[in-house]
């Protein structure tokens, strides 16, 4: 390790580089695109399933891939970053950490009203750019189906009783309307959890989901004490 943080990558490779080796502001570069990376390997791997099998089996696979990702990830999130709690506030942390929400490319705006109750909205949804030049069509496919199959699944990592719903949503009306989505989020007791999708305890039993990072090279544990 070196003993001044590194500001970028430049200079000679080092065959023991770790990412504890960056600096703050280097790792909040690197951070921005990883979340970003997760958006363009959806849009390549998704691509090619449109390209031999069409919209309706796109719609299939990216709702079973996050629904089996992201209450794995969300967990996993949660546990190194000390995100406590069940209600609302907890839910809003774990999707601001969210790299399906990757900042900035998803303007997100958060309203908490209570622990029970709170709203979220995308000032600018960069994937929504991405689909509207498809028509209407591909706008529900994303907007509609893939978010009513996923978004109480991400939740509910945090509070099986929670829901995310509408306030309004794409196709736009009127055209180029700001916000481009706003949801509410509801902690109910009375609702019905919707369950372990069996995708999700499939994605739960890869090395990937068990893996447990090492400490850093200081000796810091991955995961807080």
């Amino acid at each position: 390790m070196t003993d001044k943080p590194r500001a970028d990558y430049s200079g000679d490779f080092d065959p023991d580089f770790r990412f504890e080796d960056l600096s703050k502001e280097a790792l909040v570069r690197l951070v921005r695109e990883y979340a970003l990376i997760v958006h363009l390997l959806d849009r390549s791997a998704l691509a090619a399933v449109g390209m031999r099998y069409g919209q309706e089996t796109v719609e299939e696979i990216a709702v079973e891939e996050w629904q089996g990702a992201s209450p794995v990830y969300t967990r996993r999130i949660r546990e190194i970053m000390k995100i406590e709690g069940d209600g609302v506030s907890a839910i809003f942390k774990c999707l601001q950490l969210d790299p399906g929400f990757a900042q900035h490319y998803m303007d997100v705006e958060y309203e908490l009203v209570d622990e029970s109750h709170g709203f979220f909205q995308l000032r600018s949804c960069g994937a929504l750019l991405d689909v509207e030049p498809f028509g209407e069509r591909a706008v529900r496919g994303m907007c509609h189906h893939i978010e009513d199959g996923t978004f109480d699944w991400t939740a509910q990592a945090v509070n099986p009783r929670a829901r995310i719903r509408p306030v309004h949503r794409p196709p736009r009306d009127p055209a180029g309307r700001v916000p481009h989505c706003r949801w509410e989020v509801v902690i109910d007791d009375d609702t019905e959890p919707v369950g372990e999708a069996p995708i999700t305890r499939i994605t739960r039993g890869t090395t990937a989901a068990r893996f447990r990072f090492p400490p850093m090279k200081d000796g810091t544990p991955h995961i807080p004490e």
